[in-house]
């Protein structure tokens, strides 16, 4: 075979080589779709400090009028009898309950019906004490935590300046049971400190696909 048949083989050969991987590869294609999902986003605004003040009448039978009595007459020089009187004979309630009607604001890029505010206390916070005698102390607990302030019905009227509008308002009902070295008593007066509530903003919004998206 001459060297002129020779080229004209290998000359072939590299054409049907370069057609080969030249040609068009199989393809396929598929539409992806593409979802995307905002968590909600919650600002909780509430108060520092709570100071409650529990009056004569709510620690007796509702009449706010202080204990008293006058009895016979005096020249000027007449003695008081100053014995046999218990002091808070009518005011002998072991526990009162204050409400907080405002205590938090809520505010959200969400649904407000996807939002649960829990008003809890603390366990460290759960006594107080007399700061003048410790024998004396207030446990607290929550009566209720689910009180809406009437405000929630007109949010929408509220002039915000521009900011975004709270989506929940809303207090607490607190309760404070009383005690004298470990034994339920009507409260001494003074001042009792100690007590810490948690206010948590919980969204319960559920932006998950379910089966039907499916």
């Amino acid at each position: 075979m001459n060297k002129k048949v020779l080229g004209l083989l290998a000359a072939s050969a590299a054409v049907a080589s370069t057609a080969i991987f030249a040609s068009p590869a199989r393809a396929v294609k598929q539409n992806v779709n593409v979802n995307l999902t905002v968590d909600e986003v919650l600002y909780l605004r509430t108060f520092e400090d709570v100071e409650l003040r529990v009056s004569q009448s709510e620690l007796g039978d509702g009449n706010p009028e202080a204990e008293s009595e006058a009895i016979g007459t005096t020249d000027g020089t007449n003695q008081l009898d100053v014995t046999g009187v218990t002091v808070g004979d009518e005011s002998d309630a072991t526990f009162v309950t204050k409400e907080v009607t405002e205590l938090y604001a809520v505010y959200s890029n969400g649904d407000a019906d996807d939002i649960d505010v829990q008003v809890t206390v603390d366990p460290n916070g759960r006594v107080l004490t007399n700061v003048d005698d410790d024998e004396f102390t207030a446990e607290m607990s929550i009566e209720n935590d689910d009180i809406l302030s009437a405000r929630n019905d007109a949010l929408d009227e509220i002039d915000y300046d521009d900011g975004d509008e709270a989506k929940r308002i809303g207090g607490v009902e607190l309760r404070f049971d009383f005690f004298e070295d470990g034994d339920e008593n009507p409260p001494q007066a003074g001042r009792y400190e100690g007590g810490v509530i948690v206010v948590e903003a919980i969204s319960q919004g559920d932006f998950a696909p379910t089966d039907d998206d499916f």
